[in-house]
C-alpha cells in the first residue's frame, strides 16, 4: 500500500521546485486582483510560480463528495494527474479548492482500490495518476518553502497602522492549526494589527447558503461585518475565494434587501503582502471590480507615506 507520507515527491525531491498555481473557478472571474497580487508576490520571493495548465473544477467535496465520492474522486483527480504529468507542486489559496486535492490525493494514495477505480474511470480520456505529486496550500509555500525570515527581509512598507480582522476559513482548519497560524503570522510579519473578535472562527456560509440563506447571509457574514464596522476595521483580510464569493453575496444582499452598505474593504492576503513589499495599489488592480471600494485604505496608505 502507498502511505501518503511516502509519495515520491516530484518537484520537492529535486533541487529545484515548480509550482502550479490552481486559480479555481471565483478568483479569475471575481478576484483579478488577488490573482496578480499573488503572482506578483510569488515571483518576487524567488519562487518559480506559474499558473497551473489545464485545469478543470476542484469539484469542492462540501457539495459533491456527499453525492458520489466515485465521481467526485475521478473528476478531481484530473487536477491531479494533470499536475503530475506537468512536473508541479499543486498549489492552492482558495481553501476549498485545496482540501479537494489533498483528500482525493491522501485518498488515492493510502486506498489502491480508490486508485485503481480512478484510473479504470481516467483510462477512457487517455489519463493515469500515480500519485507522484504534492498538493501545498499557498500558506505552506510561503511559510515553509520561503519563510517568515525571507518574507519579513522583504517588508520595506510596514503596514503598522492598519487594523485588520481576518477570516481563514472553515476547511483550512479541518487538518488542524497549522494554517490558520500560518495566516496570522505572516500577516503580522506585514505590520499590520490584527483584531481578535468572537467571529474569527464563525464560518462564512458559503455551503450553507443552499438550504437556509438567510441564516447564511445574516448571521455569518452579516455579525463578521457588523462587528468590522463597529470596531472601525481599516481592511477585512481572506485567503480563501470560496469564502470571498460568500463575503461579495452578503454585501450585495444587505444593501439590496436592508438598504445596508458596508464600507470595510475585503482584501486578500496577497495583497496586503504586495504593499508591504512596496508595490503600489495601482500595480495589481486594487481599486476595481469590488463590492466595497477600497479608497478609504488607499487614502491611509498614501497618507501614511506622505508623513514619512
Amino acid at each position: 500500500m502507498i502511505m501518503a507520507n511516502s509519495i515520491s515527491q516530484t518537484a520537492n525531491s529535486r533541487g529545484h521546485k515548480k509550482y502550479g498555481y490552481f486559480l479555481g473557478c471565483v478568483m479569475p472571474a471575481k478576484m483579478p486582483w488577488a490573482e496578480k497580487a499573488t503572482l506578483m508576490i510569488s515571483k518576487h520571493l524567488g519562487l518559480d510560480f506559474e499558473e497551473m495548465k489545464e485545469t478543470l473544477c476542484c469539484v469542492r467535496p462540501g457539495v459533491w463528495k456527499a453525492i458520489n465520492t466515485d465521481w467526485w474522486l475521478t473528476l478531481t483527480s484530473q487536477n491531479l494527474a494533470n499536475a503530475e504529468k506537468q512536473g508541479i507542486i499543486l498549489v492552492d489559496s482558495c481553501n476549498g479548492c485545496w482540501i479537494s486535492h489533498y483528500e482525493t490525493l491522501k485518498e488515492l494514495t493510502e486506498e489502491p482500490a480508490k486508485l485503481e477505480m480512478v484510473n479504470r474511470n481516467l483510462s477512457s480520456i487517455g489519463m493515469h495518476f500515480s500519485g507522484d505529486l504534492k498538493v501545498k496550500h499557498f500558506l505552506e509555500v510561503l511559510y515553509e518553502d520561503v519563510g517568515l525570515k525571507k518574507i519579513r527581509s522583504n517588508v520595506v512598507r510596514p503596514l503598522d497602522g492598519f487594523r485588520i480582522m481576518r477570516h481563514i476559513g472553515c476547511h483550512a482548519r479541518k487538518h488542524g492549526d497549522k494554517l490558520p497560524g500560518y495566516f496570522d503570522e505572516i500577516l503580522r510579519a506585514t505590520g499590520v494589527e490584527i483584531i481578535d473578535t468572537p467571529y474569527d472562527k464563525t464560518c462564512c456560509g458559503l455551503l450553507l447558503y443552499f438550504s437556509d440563506p438567510h441564516t447564511s447571509i445574516f448571521d455569518r457574514i452579516g455579525v463578521k461585518m457588523s462587528t468590522a464596522k463597529e470596531l472601525d476595521i481599516d481592511a477585512y483580510a481572506i485567503i480563501c475565494s470560496g469564502c470571498y464569493d460568500q463575503f461579495e453575496r452578503a454585501v450585495k444582499v444587505f444593501k439590496d434587501e436592508r438598504g445596508i452598505s458596508f464600507d470595510t474593504p475585503i482584501v486578500h492576503f496577497s495583497e496586503l503582502l504586495a504593499i508591504a513589499f512596496g508595490y503600489k495599489p495601482d500595480d495589481f488592480g486594487m481599486k476595481y471590480c469590488r463590492p466595497i471600494p477600497t479608497t478609504k485604505f488607499i487614502e491611509k496608505l498614501a497618507s501614511k507615506e506622505g508623513k514619512k
